[in-house]
């Protein structure tokens, strides 16, 4: 006979089995891949609000240093989108800044993993990256009767704007204007309102490394001339033009954004630069003079500085102390202990697992971005970065 009764338990039973499951992955989900949440920090004065422009330059056409590494196409205008931070007196909430018309950009980032390194991880791994939260709100209103200092950001190769938006947050809330350009074509992705651009490149792909160094100072030269000139009357530039200090600009730049970073100070008049394992050594192949004309602070990751010491090529701290060093500015170098490449960027955020990749260092991720964000405030500050503020910041003695 059919005991209804037991079958009702049973099945009880196997429910609550599942759910116990389902409550346990999730939770190691959670865990592994949490979403990532971006504060402004400790030790700030405003709160911080936020702006993404889209920047036309009808009369400059997508250069070939970009199209080689893109699916940009020949003949078409530069478009660039800028991402604005700056400070107000009125509150910030966490919300969601990155959206993308045609795609989750968290497989933007398995995608170029995959191709570049030859990896097989599943798209969907990094899905849960769109629902990562900023302390930033959009239309806060500036301060009013108030210059701040500018901030610029160029991000490395194959990085993005919003990679570093940590780092730039936090010193938007210290008070400064800063400007993260989106370098399109080196960019992971841009999503422009004509469809994504995507970096398809490596530097393998590239017939001249300086050059796309070059195209990128003039990506950042164009822009700070935009808002400079106040040649738009949109909602974003009043906000720069009337809150932007441009007698004080300082650059932080990251790889290959240390390089434009190095070329674009050249030529403009920069207070500070910050250089973040600088990518220079493509101007010692290709016999350019590497010109520094404003106090400038070096930091590498332990990576950088000690593991291509035995390397038979031109390693980047050989150029720091055979060519950085000599130059007659204020110069000092540092490099983060435990450190890779990526811990310049908020790559340790996606998952604790992240320290067990090559692309980042033991570090903590709540370590690195202590340790950037102090080097970033205390040299664009005016100051010199304390190796006793962390075991993790280390001073290369000249």
């Amino acid at each position: 006979m059919f005991d209804f009764k037991s079958s009702k338990k049973f099945l009880r039973v196997i429910i609550s089995i599942k759910s116990f499951t389902l409550v346990l992955v999730s939770a190691g989900l959670l865990y592994i891949f949490p979403v990532p949440s971006f504060s402004a920090g400790e030790d700030t004065q405003y709160a911080v609000g936020y702006a993404e422009d889209h920047l036309v330059f009808e009369q400059r056409k997508n250069p070939t240093a970009f199209i080689e590494l893109s699916n940009l196409q020949e003949n078409t205008s530069r478009e660039l989108l800028v991402d604005i931070y700056y400070p107000s007196l009125e509150t910030a909430s966490f919300n969601q800044i990155v959206k993308s018309n045609e795609g989750n950009w968290g497989e933007y980032i398995v995608n170029y993993l995959n191709r570049t390194w030859e990896l097989s991880l599943p798209k969907f791994i990094l899905s849960h990256l769109k629902l990562s939260s900023f302390e930033v709100e959009t239309g806060l209103r500036p301060v009013e009767d108030s210059k701040f200092p500018i901030v610029i950001y160029s991000h490395g190769w194959a990085g993005e704007k919003i990679f570093a938006s940590d780092q730039l947050i936090h010193l938007a809330a210290k008070g400064y204007v800063v400007i993260s350009v989106d370098h399109t074509g080196l960019a992971m992705f841009t999503d422009l309102p004509s469809g994504i651009i995507l970096n398809t490149g490596s530097t393998e792909n590239s017939t001249s490394i300086t050059s796309v160094m070059t195209e990128m100072a003039l990506d950042i030269e164009e822009t700070i001339s935009y808002y400079e000139s106040f040649s738009s009357d949109s909602d974003i530039a009043t906000i720069v033009k009337n809150s932007a200090d441009f007698t004080d600009v300082s650059i932080i730049g990251h790889s290959t954004g240390g390089g434009a970073a190095v070329l674009y100070c050249e030529l403009n008049t920069c207070r500070t630069s910050v250089l973040q394992d600088p990518f220079l050594t493509p101007f010692i192949y290709d016999a350019r003079e590497i010109n520094l004309r404003n106090k400038t602070a070096v930091i590498y990751s332990e990576d950088w500085y000690n593991g291509y010491l035995d390397s038979e090529e031109l390693t980047e701290i050989e150029v720091f102390n055979t060519v950085l060093k000599i130059k007659d500015v204020e110069i000092d170098g540092y490099y983060m202990k435990d450190a890779r490449h990526y811990d310049f960027v908020a790559f340790g955020s996606i998952s604790p697992l992240a320290k067990y990749s090559f692309l980042k260092g033991s570090i903590e991720y709540a370590d690195s971005l202590s340790v950037n964000n102090y080097f970033n405030s205390i040299v664009i500050g005016g100051g010199i970065p304390d190796e006793s503020y962390s075991e993790y910041l280390v001073s290369i003695k000249k």
